[in-house]
């Protein structure tokens, strides 16, 4: 049975970050059985990882060597991440279908790092997304596209050289405005105690 091992140390790190990143799109739906495994495509230096919940699609590329199929995830945790060659004779969905063909006459291109920029960068031009689809790392630097003329309808797409990823907007951003209360809050208590700071020292 083909095996696919990453361990969480400092060699490995961040390999280690962006599959559980990739993983953690991995539908947690029994009832649609083959999106709860992953896909694996081989390189020529490596393989590709997909994994999607039908809401969103992230595809990791990996300097490893592993056989093409279809893996069940056999162990998630912090310190281990264990793959297994699926033996069901499954076909997994056709996810390229879902990427969306932004180009500079269709698209804003908004370059930037984290979680957070994902979610301020996509409200700005009128793309909610649920904060618990938005699979980045805080350290991740990404490319975000926004489609210009009807944002809410299509899908957002991240990249940069080894994760491609695709998340479905909604239009009830509800979710979306507490996050965003929570980040700005946390912004001002951090400028005003910045202020006290510099007011401190300036007395001293």
């Amino acid at each position: 049975m083909n095996t696919i091992e990453l361990t969480n140390d400092k060699y490995t790190k961040a390999a280690f970050a962006r599959m559980k990143s990739m993983l953690a799109c991995a539908s947690k739906d029994s009832t649609r059985h083959v999106i709860t495994k992953v896909l694996v495509e081989t390189l020529e230096d490596g393989i590709i990882i997909t994994a999607t919940d039908g809401r969103r699609m992230r595809s990791d590329r990996f300097s490893l060597e592993a056989e093409p199929g279809i893996y069940d995830i056999k162990v998630n945790s912090g310190k281990l991440i264990m793959l297994t060659e699926c033996q069901e004779e499954l076909v997994y969905p056709n996810y390229s279908q879902v990427i969306p063909n932004h180009n500079p006459e269709n698209a804003y291109a908004l370059h930037g790092t984290g979680k957070r920029f994902v979610l301020w960068a996509t409200s700005a031009l009128g793309c909610y997304l649920d904060s618990t689809l938005v699979a980045v790392g805080d350290d991740e630097t990404i490319t975000l596209y926004i489609n210009k003329s009807d944002p809410l309808r299509y899908p957002a797409l991240l990249v940069n050289d080894s994760t491609t990823m695709v998340v479905m907007p909604y239009t009830d951003d509800g979710e979306w405005i507490r996050e965003v209360d929570a980040i700005r809050q946390e912004l001002i208590a951090k400028g005003i105690e910045l202020q006290k700071q510099e007011a401190e020292a300036i007395a001293a």
